[in-house]
């Protein structure tokens, strides 16, 4: 079972009573991978929610023929007490990217969204705690991305020069 002071680091719940840490400790489990296994892939149903715990993870799109990208080139690294996986909040309710574990191990939390889903619907507060966090997460990436492109674009355009 998931520490509840673990879950406590977590930035996304934070902000969540113990009673409330309590009940997503109950509808999470613990796993553990190695380094390079894939945790989910790019365009699987995303169904749960997940935290890691331990070690980091990175996403990545993965290549036509089914092949990860390389490691040099990931989109993102998730450290400790960092969550992933808030598509399975957005439609069409699959992964963007795939997930692979990035250090020697990592031990992340996976918890069902069904089962938020129903925490939710009893606690409306907890709801809305930790889905105004997805959104600040969201609007994170947004940005990386929007940053990111900018650069390469303004790359280009500079180099047509």
């Amino acid at each position: 079972m998931i520490d509840i002071k673990l879950l406590k680091t977590v930035e996304a719940l934070q902000g969540l009573k113990d009673d409330q840490l309590a009940a997503i400790q109950n509808c999470s489990e613990e796993l553990e991978f190695s380094q390079g296994d894939r945790l989910f892939a790019e365009g699987e149903s995303s169904n749960h929610l997940w935290i890691v715990l331990e070690g980091e993870v990175e996403l990545r799109y993965d290549r036509p023929d089914g092949q990860p990208n390389p490691v040099e080139d990931p989109i993102s690294f998730i450290s400790r007490a960092e969550l992933f996986g808030w598509s399975s909040f957005m439609p069409p309710f699959e992964y963007k990217l795939s997930a692979y574990c990035a250090s020697q191990k990592s031990v992340v939390a996976r918890i069902e969204k069904e089962s938020l889903v129903n925490l939710f619907e009893d606690d409306a507060g907890m709801g809305l705690e930790l889905m105004s966090h997805i959104l600040r997460v969201i609007g994170t990436h947004f940005n990386q991305f929007r940053s990111g492109i900018a650069r390469h674009r303004g790359h280009d355009i500079m180099s047509g020069w």
